[in-house]
């Protein structure tokens, strides 16, 4: 009877935690996407001053307008085909403005499989790359085996990298699904109690491991 219990107590953790994520996902996919913008920000800006006013420069900056008027598949479209078409700088950047709108229009697995691509091309920025890894696994985080993306985001957890916190956070709540609360606790501790952990991270992880009784 008491090892009845216990399952059912170790459910209703991982049932709450998994409530948590799919509260907080979509938040944490938005804070990534900050950084990129950041980052893309100051890419874009800087190809554009270097090559002035260029085809693809103008390209990208009409199909952020169309986005901004709301004609999404339109924006879609035209992002798709800089990145396919247009040259290094924008042409990167319009992989990720592409696969952030699959993702918001509900089409994961596209968007994963964008995200994808951009991590495995040699000839993009390696920050770039990692941050794409870092969003290929949001996005397969309810559709791939957790161990499989738990390896493939493991390198992106060392402190060398600028997505650790963000990779950490993906790697706990991917523990915690396959029903590994110890290991969920020890990295939700970790990052609750390091004070160099985003204030909106830190919360959340305090929180998840509220749940799992930490």
């Amino acid at each position: 009877m008491d090892n009845f219990i216990d399952e059912v107590d170790e459910e209703l953790k991982r049932e709450r935690q998994l409530a948590l994520w799919s509260k907080y996902g979509r938040y944490a996919l938005a804070v990534v996407l900050l950084g990129l913008i950041s980052v893309s920000s100051f890419i874009g800006w800087r190809q554009y001053q270097t090559n002035e006013r260029t085809k693809t420069g103008l390209e990208y900056m009409a199909a952020g307008e169309l986005l901004a008027l709301g004609k999404t598949k339109e924006s879609l479209a035209a992002f798709r085909d800089i990145s396919k078409n247009g040259a290094s700088g924008f042409g990167d950047l319009a992989h990720f403005r592409e696969a952030a709108l699959l993702a918001s229009m509900g089409n994961t697995s596209a968007a994963a499989k964008v995200y994808d691509g951009i991590s495995k091309n040699s000839a993009i920025d390696e920050m770039l790359r990692d941050l794409a890894l870092v969003l290929y696994a949001l996005n397969m985080a309810d559709n791939a085996a957790p161990q499989a993306l738990i390896a493939r985001i493991k390198p992106l957890t060392l402190k060398t990298s600028p997505w650790r916190f963000s990779a950490l956070e993906i790697t706990a709540m991917l523990l915690g699904k396959r029903g590994d609360q110890k290991g969920a606790k020890e990295i939700y501790k970790r990052l609750a109690d390091d004070p160099a952990t985003p204030p909106r991270l830190r919360a959340r992880a305090a929180e998840s491991l509220a749940i799992i009784g930490g």
